[in-house]
């Protein structure tokens, strides 16, 4: 028993090894394609602000201070703010239009093969209870068998359904989530107010000066964390 524990935690800690290698090497393939520069909250400093405007105001001093890997959080989205923040136009945008046109192709391939069999029937006499690859080449009043605007219907929703799928899951991958232990610096955070956040590994970081730096912008109240406390 002790010998089958040993090579079980082996076994474990070789899969650990191996799979954090291609987890951090996807991970930083999306920070390059998304630009992603998101920083865990653990060591920096935060002010809370309560109101959009003053922390809209407050993240464009910020960036115009040189402090880095800041972030702004809210209990609601607060439009512009990414741009406040120095960010470009996200490139989410993207998945959802591929991912959408993908939804399209399908959709539009599978009607028309319904109409036009253009898979063969030596190909899937074996899966005839599948009815969308085998043709239907029925004459109603000297209709064509294929007609496009019947199809439109069902192109729209696989659109709107790979999209929505493909703009879900692109953004839990680049946000991190789920990560249910993820440190929250303050309660009213998720309630009523807007919080500034400078982490350690910000350029020109020092832990008074940034201190100095969220009083003159408004803070209401400016909490160091981690070891620069």
């Amino acid at each position: 028993m002790e010998k089958l524990n040993a090579m079980t935690e082996k076994l474990e800690a070789f899969f650990d090894r191996f799979f954090d290698k291609q987890y951090q090497a996807f991970r930083n393939l999306l920070d390059k394609l998304f630009e992603y520069t998101y920083r865990e909250t653990e060591k920096g400093v935060f002010g809370l602000f309560n109101t959009p405007e003053k922390i809209a105001e407050a993240a464009r001093k910020t960036k115009e201070k040189g402090y880095t890997n800041f972030d702004c959080l809210t209990p609601f989205p607060v439009h512009g703010l990414e741009f406040d923040m120095g960010f470009k136009r996200s490139k989410l945008p993207y998945v959802t239009f591929f991912a959408g046109l993908l939804g399209f192709c399908t959709a539009f391939f599978l009607q028309y093969n319904t109409h036009e069999q253009l898979i063969g029937v030596t190909l899937t006499h074996a899966i005839d209870a599948f009815p969308n690859l085998n043709s239907y080449p029925l004459n109603i009043g000297g209709k064509p068998s294929y007609s496009w605007p019947a199809m439109v219907p069902i192109c729209f929703e696989l659109t709107v359904l790979f999209g929505g799928l493909g703009t879900f899951f692109s953004m839990l991958m680049i946000s991190r989530i789920p990560k249910p232990f993820r440190k929250t610096l303050h309660p009213s955070i998720t309630d009523d107010k807007f919080c500034l956040w400078i982490p350690e590994d910000s350029a020109n970081f020092d832990k008074e000066g940034v201190k100095a730096f969220l009083q003159e912008l408004g803070a209401e109240e400016i909490t160091a964390v981690g070891e620069s406390a």
